[in-house]
């Protein structure tokens, strides 16, 4: 299950990639899988639970999300609404602590996983380029992430999968169109 989206809340919406068939997998539609992308992402198992019934639902507000942002568009009041009540359960506490340079604030964070996503995409929505919102460039794959990458050239999820697919298969039409 990789992670490949630059940000958690991107993740999660990889969390349906396309199997053979170009039909959608639910990575964490089974409580085995939910945990296993809670274990993946770092995160701790909540013991609400309708946790998984909540990521998927916010995995589905954020689908919609992704596409609304990348056109450019405002996040939807509805989104806002949502992601404030599950901010609610969010804790966080601050701590000054010796640095190098001197002193400096950390901040610690304590929420459930759908707690956790929740403030990923608040703190993304405030500062992100729409631009940088991307769907891999490879027709068979249904990943996104965002291109955090100087130039915002990336076109595929992994250079290692569907950017080497892309070029074998140029590299194979060549090939072919010259005999």
């Amino acid at each position: 299950m990789p992670f490949i989206g630059g940000r958690l809340w991107i993740d999660l919406l990889n969390t349906t990639p396309l199997d053979a068939a170009q039909r959608p997998i639910d990575l964490i539609g089974t409580p085995d899988g939910f945990a296993a992308w809670i274990a993946a992402a770092g995160l701790e198992l909540s013991a609400k639970a309708d946790s998984e019934g909540a990521l998927r639902d916010l995995r589905r507000t954020l689908r919609s999300e992704f596409e609304l942002l990348r056109a450019g568009g405002p996040v939807s009041d509805a989104t806002i609404a949502d992601i404030n009540a599950l901010l609610r359960s969010v804790h966080v506490s601050l701590s000054l602590t010796r640095s190098q340079e001197g002193v400096k604030v950390v901040e610690m964070i304590a929420a459930d996983p759908v707690g956790y996503v929740a403030e990923d995409f608040s703190r993304f929505a405030c500062d992100f380029e729409p631009a940088r919102l991307k769907h891999c460039s490879s027709p068979t794959c249904s990943m996104v992430f965002y291109d955090a990458g100087k130039n915002n050239t990336r076109r595929w999820c992994t250079m290692s999968i569907c950017g080497n697919r892309d070029k074998v298969a140029r590299f194979r039409s060549r090939k072919a169109a010259t005999g």
